[in-house]
């Protein structure tokens, strides 16, 4: 990526991406490497953020990919974004086998394998043991939010230790999984499952719970016309308290 930057590809638009979001060069770059390794694997259909699906479309593999998650902090020169990839054989969340999420800033590998663990670098990592919002500190995307949702949010981020945001899902699903954070909180309804998958395998695996902010299991299909929200925190007591801070009381937990 760095080189993308000294060759003044950093924040050059190229075009409209499939999800309908601007296409910038290293956004390009980036995907045109993944897919050319993944097209010469039989069976993958690919689908991303900039190209939409693609490659062998009977395959029974997916690839659910975002070559450069966090393309606004890269734009800007913000040291944090990644690429994500996740492996599903079917249509669900609980269909993915694989996760991986690169930081393409520290070389950092995050990496997990369904029922398998999570483990960055190779080595195992587990969610914080925090249990108390009090205690807790949590990324909460406020991007592009209406006043009404800033204020439903209010108590949520009144009762943290600290709010906190960077800018790149995939990633901060990943300090998530290695306890550098407690929990991550979008409910603004905009999240694409390609901004999703890769990240939250890694953090299920090291032991986090996800719901929808009414508690609700999470099912996005694998499509970029889906948008969704989702809470996730390092474990059901701290996940039963934000709930109940963004809203919800619990019912059926």
């Amino acid at each position: 990526m760095s080189v993308l930057a000294r060759r003044g590809g950093r924040g050059r638009k190229v075009g409209i991406g499939a999800s309908g979001d601007t296409t910038i060069y290293a956004d390009k770059r980036a995907e045109d490497e993944l897919l050319e390794y993944l097209g010469r694997v039989d069976g993958v259909r690919v689908l991303t953020e900039e190209a939409g699906e693609v490659g062998d479309i009977e395959g029974e593999t997916l690839a659910i990919v975002d070559p450069l998650d966090g393309s606004s902090n890269f734009e800007r020169g913000v040291p944090f974004y990644c690429t994500s990839v996740a492996i599903a054989e079917g249509q669900r969340l609980d269909d993915i086998s694989v996760g991986v999420v690169r930081n393409l800033v520290t070389g950092d590998a995050y990496s997990a394998v369904r029922g398998g663990g999570a483990r960055k670098n190779g080595r195992r990592i587990r969610t914080s043991p925090t249990k108390a919002a009090a205690s807790a500190v949590a990324g909460v995307d406020l991007s592009r939010s209406g006043a009404l949702l800033v204020s439903r949010l209010g108590p949520l981020i009144a009762g943290l230790k600290r709010q906190v945001h960077f800018g790149a899902n995939a990633l901060e699903l990943c300090f998530l999984a290695e306890g550098k954070t407690d929990a991550f909180v979008d409910i603004r309804g905009r999240i694409r499952v390609t901004d999703f998958a890769g990240g939250y395998l890694i953090a299920k695996e090291a032991g986090a719970v996800f719901t929808d902010e009414n508690g609700t299991k999470l099912s996005p299909p694998f499509d970029l016309e889906h948008r969704f929200s989702f809470v996730a925190s390092a474990g059901l007591p701290l996940h039963k308290e934000i709930l109940n801070l963004c809203g919800h009381k619990n019912g059926g937990w």
